[in-house]
């Protein structure tokens, strides 16, 4: 983190240990999810997939057709296959050892499987993104260019003036950082080579203070001195009628005031809850009505983990899951384990809770957000 990130790229030969081991032994590993998988999943409408062509440049959204699955020895394609750390464990799995970087800043872990020259030509993205090679191998060329001009016409944000300074050929268990404007691209070597990109979020300043402002404007509902009507009794007659009033401009500024905006403390529970949002596209199947005390039962019994497209951030001693605020005026062992939940991603099995009252815990898990397991 101190010397690459966010600065410059870095290539790690080795970094899943078990593909060399294995190949040691004469037992080589493959990927943990198999091309067939992926090309089912890709002709689902619960995953978002693209095709792409690259004789000429061509792109397919998903979800494909049958007919639309190239050959896995078929040359110049790419499947890639967005948000699969919520459809598949082993991708799940994988983004969990990216948790030494703020759950914040993860984005999703996103499959690329290609045929021989398969790609989606040199480009660059505007956010950090680990390349892990999990099946077959792929040739990464690398730019730290500035000219980041693009080609016109065509499907994808491809660069124009495209200058490799570094060729890398990645082996299964290879991982290749690329922090932001990298200019790269990647190019399949072996049918069926499989790349698992976990990429980050940069929003932008407008979007966390847009979004900040919108949910500080939403919690005002909670300040009942606001509620009450604006009065001047101290206004004077005037010859300025078109003008605003200096009595409204000096009560609304004291109000202000107290809200205390210029202060980043007054921001950053509306900011905690917009990070905490989960995908536009994630589903949550309610569940049928659970009493508190077979709720409180389960907790004693089984693990409590979030839904795969659950999101969970803290703020200090705030805990916020998919944009609501879970901890406000809970009882401490809710609040308990909202933290082990932020904190771990699991409730083990043994939290005690009251078994009578309604609580965010249970209210989260009959929305579907949370799930019980056996471990």
């Amino acid at each position: 983190m101190k010397v690459f990130w966010h600065k410059k790229p870095l290539l790690v030969r080795g970094a899943i240990p078990a593909y060399a081991l294995a190949k040691a032994q004469n037992t080589p590993l493959d990927s943990p999810i198999s091309a067939q998988t992926l090309f089912q999943l890709a002709q689902s409408a619960d995953c978002e997939s693209r095709l792409v062509h690259s004789k000429p440049w061509r792109l397919s959204a998903g979800p494909l057709s049958k007919k639309d699955i190239p050959k896995i020895e078929d040359t110049d394609w790419t499947i890639l296959l967005q948000g699969m750390e919520a459809i598949h464990p082993a991708a799940a799995k994988i983004l969990s050892w990216f948790r030494f970087i703020p759950d914040a800043r993860l984005d999703d872990l996103m499959i690329s499987i290609a045929g021989p020259g398969g790609g989606v030509g040199p480009h660059f993205d505007s956010y950090d993104v680990f390349l892990i090679q999990m099946s077959g191998r792929r040739r990464w060329k690398i730019s730290e260019q500035s000219d980041l001009s693009l080609k016109p016409s065509l499907p994808l944000k491809i660069l124009k003036n495209f200058k490799a300074e570094y060729i890398w050929d990645l082996e299964p268990g290879d991982m290749l950082y690329l922090p932001p404007h990298i200019a790269h691209e990647g190019i399949a070597l072996d049918p069926g080579c499989q790349t698992w990109s976990v990429g980050f979020r940069s929003p932008s300043y407008k979007e966390l203070l847009q979004e900040g402002l919108w949910r500080l404007a939403e919690s005002l509902e909670d300040l009942p001195h606001l509620s009450t009507s604006f009065a001047d009794p101290l206004q004077n007659a005037t010859d300025k009628a078109e003008q605003l009033p200096d009595e409204l401009i000096k009560q609304v500024q004291e109000k202000l005031r107290t809200l205390k905006l210029q202060e980043i403390d007054t921001f950053l529970p509306g900011i905690a809850a917009y990070l905490s949002e989960p995908k536009p596209q994630a589903i949550f199947a309610s569940k049928s009505h659970v009493t508190p005390f077979a709720f409180a039962q389960n907790l004693l019994k089984l693990t409590l983990v979030p839904h795969p497209q659950t999101r969970i951030l803290s703020l200090g001693e705030t805990v916020f899951c998919n944009g609501e605020n879970m901890t406000q005026n809970e009882a401490q062992e809710i609040q308990d384990a909202w933290k082990k939940l932020s904190k771990f991603k699991a409730l083990p099995a043994g939290h005690a809770i009251g078994k009578k009252a309604h609580n965010s815990l249970l209210e989260a898990y009959l929305s579907g957000w949370l799930e019980f397991i056996k471990r």
